[in-house]
């Protein structure tokens, strides 16, 4: 079986916030823009039939509340959903949902689908997060609050994976090693951007800055038409037994690894990395 606990689609690069520890380095990606619609809507129905069930699908960004379509989106994954059980939307409390986007989540309810909103709480920076839960409570959505502000940090803060350096003197087996003690392939978390599936956020990130460079085994690409169902399924499978390139640039995702607080902006002047 091809599964997924967690299947993410990126849908924007644009943010409302420039956070310094973004673990999808959204202010140093070249080029901000937003997936178009009717891209995302192929990618859907490229990605859903590769998979025999998915947990949860979610919608992240960059901010998904400013892409301009989100509503269309999220009605585009109804026609897939006996493949998954709930849809979320990841914000971070800057921006209200439209009146389009809450019809859209009474439309994915209705459907019979859990779905929610997980508002990250970066306190006065996440400025409409009080609207947000009134109005969320009101519609009847539901909405998970998490707080990352002062001395209260979920988890204990952000994580940072890495600098996106070669590990150089790291041995096969301290790789090995590490990827076993990673949480990546035991949440299985697999992240999509612009038709690419990709074993975890890290190494959807590196690959977007051009950190490095993932082997064709190391990712699904949904608009390669001449790769077989077939062998993307089993690419996709390997995310949970084989570690990737990424990981050799990695320092991995563990319950024990240094966490960082959240949301540090940087100033407006600062350069990509």
């Amino acid at each position: 079986m091809t599964t997924a606990k967690i299947l993410e689609f990126f849908i924007t690069t644009r943010c409302t916030l420039r956070c310094r520890e973004c673990l999808c380095a959204v202010p140093f990606l070249p080029n901000p823009h937003d997936t178009p619609k009717q891209d995302l809507l192929r990618h859907f129905a490229l990605a859903f039939p590769l998979y025999d069930r998915i947990g949860r699908v979610e919608i992240i960004g960059g901010e998904p509340l400013l892409h301009p379509d989100l509503a269309g989106i999220l009605t585009g994954l109804l026609p897939y959903r006996s493949k998954f059980s709930k849809i979320r939307v990841t914000t971070n409390g800057t921006l209200l949902p439209s009146p389009e986007v809450i019809d859209a989540a009474h439309r994915a309810q209705e459907a019979g689908l859990d779905f929610d909103f997980l508002v990250d709480d970066y306190g006065p920076l996440s400025r409409k997060l009080p609207e947000i839960r009134e109005l969320l409570a009101r519609e009847g959505i539901d909405c998970r609050v998490d707080r990352y502000t002062g001395d209260c940090q979920r988890g204990g803060g952000w994580l940072r994976y890495g600098d996106f350096t070669l590990r150089e003197r790291e041995t096969e087996d301290q790789l090995w090693r590490k990827f076993s003690r990673c949480l990546c392939p035991r949440l299985q978390f697999h992240d999509t951007h612009d038709g690419v599936i990709y074993s975890c956020v890290y190494a959807m990130t590196g690959t977007l800055l051009g950190k490095f460079q993932l082997s064709k085994n190391e990712y699904v690409n949904l608009n390669d038409p001449l790769t077989s169902v077939e062998e993307k399924q089993r690419v996709l499978r390997t995310f949970l037994t084989h570690p990737t390139t990424a990981c050799r640039y990695c320092d991995g995702f563990r319950e024990d690894s240094p966490r960082f607080p959240a949301a540090e902006q940087l100033p407006k002047e600062a350069a990509p990395c």
